[in-house]
């Protein structure tokens, strides 16, 4: 038998017409905002992590410029991409370069990475890599990764 590198949920990523909006509404139903930053290369002007109450999990909030892999239909020529909310899910792994194997052979398709990227101040160090699920879904694979604000689970 081998060996168990997937650990569970770990966000879901959405792309917001109006992200104060959305923060307030996380924050209402008990979430608390543990991380924010901008990533010009991918036109992230903002992103918040958001922290869930369980402290278990997360939702990464994105300004709809956002240039992220995201579930749609693809453009034809002179069309806009259609795009839903619902950017990505990330699954926590214990060895990304384990997990993007075994994603493969599993039936997903990989898209991007393995990346290490730094994101904000203070700087998150995190490693990742992307890949589409067999009914289009974007799975994002991240290695263990606690934010500035976050509380123990």
């Amino acid at each position: 038998m081998s060996v168990q590198v997937f650990t569970g949920f770990h966000h879901s990523a959405i792309r917001s017409p109006d992200l104060q909006r959305s923060v307030s509404f996380y924050e209402e139903i008990g979430f608390h905002q543990v991380h924010d930053w901008r990533l010009p290369s991918y036109g992230i002007d903002r992103a918040i992590m958001m922290q869930a109450p369980d402290r278990k999990s997360w939702i990464e909030l994105f300004d709809l410029r956002a240039e992220i892999p995201m579930q749609g239909v693809g453009a034809q020529q002179g069309q806009k991409v259609s795009t839903g909310a619902l950017a990505h899910l990330c699954l926590s792994v214990t060895d990304l370069d384990q997990a993007c194997v075994r994603i493969v052979e599993a039936g997903a398709r990989h898209l991007h990475g393995p990346e290490a990227l730094t994101l904000g101040q203070p700087e998150v160090r995190v490693r990742n890599a992307i890949f589409e699920g067999p009914a289009g879904e974007i799975i994002e694979l991240l290695q263990p990764v606690r934010f500035p604000g976050d509380q123990p689970a």
